[in-house]
C-alpha cells in the first residue's frame, strides 16, 4: 500500500532536472525527494536510444527499491527514447516525464498567441531532435485541442549540455556557442522555443540573446510541477505539513562537482549527497 510520506523520485543525466527539482520543492515543500543524478555517463544527449534505455531502467530499479510514490523524469533524452518502458518497469507508481510537461506548456502559449500560423521552436540533444518526439506530440496533442498545428523548426545543440555541467551558464563562452547553434532558428522568427533539455534553462540567457527579442522561452518544470501537485492530491498522497522535509541526492561521479554546480541552482548548501553504483542496480540492486 502506498503512503503519502513516501518520497518521491527524479532523475537526469545530470544536474539539468535540479531546474526541476528546484520548482518541486518551492511548491511541494512537505515531500521527501530522492534526486539521482547520472554524472558519469552524461551527457545522454549523444548516447544511442538502447544505452540511454539501460541506463534509465538503472535508475527506475533503483527508485523503485526506495519505494518512491512517483517518478519523474527529469531529463528530455531519457523521456525521448525510455518514458515507455519506465511507464511500464514502475506501474503502478505514476511517471511523470518533461516533454509532454512541455508541450503542453507550449500549446498552452500558442493558444495566448492567437497567432493565425504561430511558428515553434524546438531545442534539444541529438538523441532527442533525432527522435522526433516533440514534433510528434505538438500534432498529436494540438489535434486533441483542436488548434492549427504550427510551424516548426529543430535544432539540436551538442555543446549546451556539456556548458552547463561545466557551470558555464553565461558570459562569452556561452553566448557564443548559442550564436552559433542559433542562426537559423533566429532566422525563423520563432514566437516560442521550446528548451528540450532541462540543462537548457540554465543557459537561458544566452539562448535569449541568440534569438529576436520577444520570444517566449518555454521549459518544463511549472507544468511537470502542476501535474504532480494535481495527482497527489486526486490519489490523496500529498505528503502531510511538515517542519522541513528531506531532499537526498544521489550521484553516480564527483560529489564534489556536483554540489559546487548544485548548490548554484538551488542556492543552497546541499545536505545527503551520495556516490552510487548505478550499473549494480541493473538487476534491481543499490
Amino acid at each position: 500500500m502506498v503512503h503519502a510520506n513516501q518520497p518521491i523520485g527524479v532523475f537526469d543525466s545530470g544536474i539539468g532536472g535540479l531546474t526541476v527539482l528546484r520548482e518541486l520543492r518551492q511548491a511541494l515543500p512537505d515531500e521527501h525527494l530522492i534526486y539521482v543524478g547520472d554524472l558519469a555517463r552524461s551527457p545522454y544527449g549523444s548516447k544511442s536510444p538502447e544505452t540511454v534505455k539501460r541506463y534509465a531502467s538503472q535508475i527506475t530499479r533503483y527508485l523503485l527499491s526506495r519505494n518512491v510514490k512517483m517518478i519523474i523524469v527529469a531529463c528530455n533524452t531519457a523521456s525521448a527514447t525510455a518514458g515507455e518502458l519506465v511507464r511500464q518497469l514502475a506501474a503502478p507508481v505514476p511517471v511523470l516525464e518533461v516533454v509532454a510537461q512541455g508541450v503542453e506548456a507550449a500549446l498552452d502559449a500558442v493558444a495566448v498567441l492567437g497567432a493565425k500560423e504561430a511558428r515553434v521552436g524546438i531545442l534539444g540533444t541529438v538523441t532527442t531532435v533525432t527522435s522526433g518526439i516533440y514534433p510528434a506530440m505538438i500534432r498529436i496533442l494540438a489535434a486533441g485541442r483542436k488548434m492549427a498545428v504550427p510551424l516548426m523548426l529543430q535544432k539540436a545543440c551538442p555543446l549546451f549540455v556539456p556548458l552547463a555541467e561545466e557551470g558555464i551558464w553565461e558570459g562569452d563562452l556561452a553566448d557564443r556557442i548559442a550564436a552559433y547553434y542559433l542562426g537559423e532558428m533566429k532566422d525563423f522568427h520563432p514566437h516560442l522555443v521550446i528548451l528540450g533539455c532541462t540543462h537548457y534553462p540554465l543557459l537561458r540567457g544566452a539562448i535569449a540573446g541568440a534569438l529576436p527579442p520577444g520570444t517566449s522561452l518555454i521549459e518544463s518544470a511549472p507544468a511537470v510541477v502542476q501535474t504532480a501537485g494535481r495527482i497527489l492530491e486526486e490519489t490523496g498522497l500529498k505528503a502531510p505539513q511538515t517542519n522541513g522535509a528531506v531532499t537526498e541526492y544521489y550521484v553516480s561521479d564527483s560529489v564534489d562537482t556536483f554540489c559546487r554546480n548544485a548548490g548554484r541552482i538551488l542556492d543552497t548548501t546541499l545536505d545527503l549527497v551520495h556516490h552510487i553504483d548505478l550499473d549494480a542496480c541493473e538487476d534491481g540492486e543499490e
